[in-house]
């Protein structure tokens, strides 16, 4: 005889999450996740670099750094989220036929939880990643800022052009030592501009009436590709340049057969 006065108990969080995780979707959803989250792993670790300019300065190793270690950390979000639209597209309706309506969900708070939670973790790292970097560059460009190379930059449409003050010379190409501190004096003759020596992993506004700093250390030797990063007219594509990072002989080298010819770079 039944036992109608039993109370039924509603499943514990326990064996909730055994049947959801008996489910084939959510076996199929998990293993899709797992898949696209090694991409992303694959392609931080050992694409990325492959990809990106040459190291030659501490900056560039910063940027390269930031842009393998954050595509680590969001692999598994990104994991997540393209499993769960992989699978909704697979199992998309496909007919004429309307299928039933689903049962209304209208949240799910562990969901949201961990959701919420890892967001905000995850821009917690991003914030002291981006605070420390900051000051630790702040600091060493002071520090450095006494045995540094001062180099004026002049963007104007559509040409760099350099000077050195110590130095006494104008140039087209931008020549630096390797292993000492650059700093960059950057301004514009008419429109905005934007400075970027690829290989150094430094881009700066240049802004007309308005001397912006940019800071760099050099620690390879190679060829500098210069570019302008912000569209300021007609020939924007073609305001590029190029240079080097070269061993101090070298430089001097360079720097003496300029003032042989009277200070500017034939």
């Amino acid at each position: 005889m039944a036992d109608h006065d039993q109370e039924i108990l509603p499943p514990t969080p326990g064996a909730r999450a055994s049947n959801f995780l008996k489910r084939s979707d959510v076996r199929q959803t998990f293993l899709l996740g797992i898949f696209f989250t090694a991409v992303f792993v694959v392609l931080g670790l050992w694409a990325y670099p492959k990809w990106m300019p040459t190291v030659m300065s501490k900056q560039m190793q910063s940027n390269e750094d930031i842009m393998i270690w954050f595509t680590v950390i969001s692999a598994p979000i990104a994991g997540v989220v393209l499993s769960i639209a992989t699978k909704s597209f697979l199992n998309m309706h496909r007919g004429d036929t309307p299928p039933e309506e689903g049962i209304a969900i209208r949240t799910n708070t562990p969901v949201v939880i961990v959701w919420t939670a890892t967001s905000v973790l995850f821009c917690i790292v991003a914030i002291v990643w981006g605070l420390v970097a900051l000051n630790t560059e702040s600091i060493a460009a002071a520090s450095d800022a006494p045995k540094s190379l001062i180099v004026d930059v002049t963007g104007s449409q559509w040409v760099w052009s350099f000077y050195y003050p110590k130095q006494n010379i104008h140039t087209h190409t931008l020549n630096i030592p390797v292993n000492q501190p650059v700093t960059f004096e950057v301004k514009s003759d008419d429109v905005n501009h934007s400075f970027w020596p690829v290989q150094l992993g430094v881009k700066i506004d240049a802004n007309r009436l308005v001397t912006t700093e940019a800071h760099a250390d050099p620690t390879a030797t190679g060829p500098l590709d210069i570019k302008c990063a912000e569209l300021c007219g007609l020939y924007h594509a073609y305001m590029e340049t190029s240079g080097a990072v070269q061993t101090p002989a070298d430089f001097n080298s360079w720097v003496s057969s300029i003032q042989a010819t009277g200070g500017v770079q034939e």
